[in-house]
């Protein structure tokens, strides 16, 4: 396991829509995980400009292995809707130069494939969202893409190959 799966509310006056979300066995089987490691766990905060810790908002982005494929949590911390955006490469679970499904584990819903980033629209003030990415393959080579997923900019732009070789932004 995970984690302990620690229930804390008086069961008989539980409402439906709270026992639905207890009863989520896709959210159910990342607790149940077998995956031995870590679980999930920040990639960035995203509140703060600088993507740091902020006392006043807790982490947004998350992620952890599972025997599944990875898991991607996002919490919106904000007090409106707002559209959450990652770029694969933030999380260390998941490689550069691959696509991937996207399964939503509360709407049990397949969300097509997505190569590089993927955007969670109007993710409801204060709400989350739980997906399970799944490898789907390599990137499609004929999809007009830059040559990498994500520049370091330290001075000069560049980024590193799936083959090991430096290359600079055209």
């Amino acid at each position: 396991m995970k984690s302990p799966l620690l229930i804390s509310t008086p069961l008989a006056s539980l409402s439906d829509e709270n026992l639905e979300i207890l009863k989520n066995t896709e959210l159910i089987a990342i607790n149940q995980d077998s995956v031995v490691g870590t679980g999930v766990v920040p990639f960035r905060w995203g509140y703060n400009p600088d993507y740091v810790s902020d006392n006043l908002h807790p982490a947004q982005y998350w992620s952890g292995r599972s025997e599944n494929g990875t898991v991607i949590m996002l919490i919106n911390v904000l007090d409106d809707a707002a559209d959450m955006a990652f770029n694969f490469t933030e999380s260390p679970w998941l490689r550069w130069g691959r696509q991937y499904a996207v399964r939503d584990l509360w709407t049990h819903t397949d969300n097509g494939v997505s190569v590089r980033t993927y955007t969670a629209a109007g993710v409801p003030a204060h709400g989350s969202v739980a997906l399970l990415l799944t490898d789907a393959g390599e990137e499609p080579q004929d999809a007009g893409l830059a040559p990498c997923a994500l520049y370091e900019y330290w001075g000069n732009p560049w980024c590193v190959d799936q083959n090991g070789t430096k290359i600079q932004p055209p």
